[in-house]
């Protein structure tokens, strides 16, 4: 039967630009083709990156004693994961309260992925600063001239005068835009710091320097849908654009896109990277949703089920009926530590003591062959694995070959299962390929195995995983 999550987990869509998890508030992608058979792009020896997508753990991070996993992507025209990009990550924090845990400088993986571990510190003289503001992560590649922001919002003992409300998340059809004229989809998702979408709902948005740039967009509609999404068409044209504001200029520039919800002061902002030249044209996209609040128990006891959805369109948002998809799982980090449950404000909680958040940078890892794909896969000292979620179409049936077709409307449902010892102390990336148009679009989501709080018992102190799999020591680097 289906629970309510009792920590905080959000949302993640392939198509916008976060993901994220719970974990117990821690560490933490028009002919049909039968047969698919999917062969990765060739490398080049020197991979540029048409964009980056920041993707977090969780939507919100709490001001004191918490980390938050980004990962970060590199991503060519039809947002499938560059190899070998250097991406450097930097955390733009007025109070100089919130730090990154290791390298700031990350290699992005066979799949694209440059993952970064940031802190709250214990204590903080100026944590109603660090609240009231919240900070902001930004991610850069191609030597500084390719870069994204994510703006992330900061929880504590706040006053309920203060700024509390939602999200809103970015995502754009074609993210390089041609300096000379082109146009292109965003679309705005407003969610609110647990991940649910918030339907019929007014998002501000706001083009910087369009007296310059002369950018102009539409909006479809003036409120969310019932998806909690708004879509714009954003067109630019080098007539409409000042004469004193050069082609060279707005490359150096960008377009740079503010957004903010409702009566929210918190201002989220997305780049757009500008180009002269011819645009490399995206032949659809793959969205992976995940329902964010609730999460299923197993007949036995012993696993949690998540309802997955995934979503294949064209170019223009349009659903693609009939196309094969093939699903993938990377393990991204796992983490050391245990819950207790100790005294807090004067009751008993379940309390979550993470001790290392152990990925690809700072722990063993093996070369695997998945598909004809070299894979690097995470190898914990003590022997566990971290291949312990797989694909199923519901319970006790498993997926075949993890290949599955969208129905009429572009779309099929399916669910991951997990043993319950595991949450709270694995991220995961869940992948999905498919072929458009002879064009092979890769779509990732990142998410944290969270924990139903109905498994809790604190008159008997005892949970579903209160001690990792992978060991409790602070090192990535033995086997305790």
């Amino acid at each position: 039967m289906n629970n309510h999550l009792g920590l905080k987990i959000s949302i993640i869509a392939l198509s916008i630009m976060l993901a994220s998890c719970g974990g117990g508030g821690g560490y933490y992608k028009e002919e049909s083709n039968d047969n698919i058979d999917i062969e990765e792009p060739i490398e080049n020896s020197e991979q540029v990156a048409n964009s980056l997508k920041i993707e977090l753990s969780k939507l919100s991070l709490a001001a004191s004693n918490d980390s938050l996993v980004v990962t970060v992507r590199a991503l060519d025209a039809n947002k499938g994961g560059l190899e070998e990009v250097d991406i450097s990550l930097s955390i733009i924090d007025s109070t100089n309260n919130v730090v990154i845990n290791g390298k700031s400088v990350v290699s992005s993986d066979e799949n694209g992925n440059a993952i970064f571990i940031i802190n709250t510190p214990t204590t903080s003289s100026n944590i109603t600063e660090l609240i009231n503001k919240g900070f902001t992560v930004k991610a850069s590649a191609n030597a500084g001239k390719l870069s994204q922001e994510q703006t992330i919002t900061v929880n504590g003992n706040k006053d309920t005068t203060l700024d509390t409300t939602s999200i809103v998340l970015f995502e754009t059809t074609k993210s390089t835009l041609n300096v000379r004229g082109d146009q292109t989809t965003l679309i705005l998702t407003a969610v609110d710091d647990n991940g649910a979408v918030l339907p019929n709902q007014a998002i501000s948005l706001k083009i910087k320097d369009v007296a310059l740039n002369g950018v102009q967009y539409v909006a479809e509609a003036s409120q969310t849908d019932l998806n909690g999404q708004i879509r714009y068409t954003l067109k630019m044209s080098e007539s409409a654009r000042s004469a004193n504001y050069s082609a060279e200029k707005f490359i150096s520039d960008g377009l740079n896109l503010e957004a903010n919800f409702g009566q929210s002061t918190t201002i989220y902002k997305y780049k757009l990277n500008i180009i002269n030249s011819d645009v490399p044209k995206p032949v659809g996209a793959i969205t992976v949703a995940y329902n964010p609040t609730t999460i299923a128990d197993s007949a036995n006891g012993v696993y949690y089920y998540k309802n997955i959805s995934v979503q294949v369109n064209d170019i223009d948002g349009k659903p693609l009926p009939y196309r094969d998809v093939r699903m993938g799982i990377n393990s991204l980090l796992y983490v050391k530590g245990g819950y207790s449950f100790d005294e807090v404000d004067g009751t008993v909680k379940y309390v979550y003591h993470p001790t290392a958040g152990c990925n690809s940078n700072n722990s063993l890892s093996e070369i695997v062959n998945l598909d004809g794909q070299e894979i690097t896969q995470l190898k914990p000292l003590n022997g566990q694995t971290v291949q312990v979620v797989s694909y199923i179409n519901r319970e006790g049936q498993p997926a075949t070959d993890n290949k599955y077709t969208t129905d009429g409307n572009g779309r099929f449902d399916l669910q991951i299962q997990y043993p319950k010892i595991f949450s709270s102390w694995l991220n995961i990336q869940l992948t999905a390929k498919s072929l458009v148009s002879d064009n092979l679009i890769v779509g990732t989501t990142s998410l944290g195995l969270s924990y139903l709080s109905n498994d809790v018992d604190i008159t008997s102190k005892n949970g579903p995983n209160m001690t990792s799999p992978f060991g409790t020591s602070s090192s990535c680097n033995d086997a305790n």
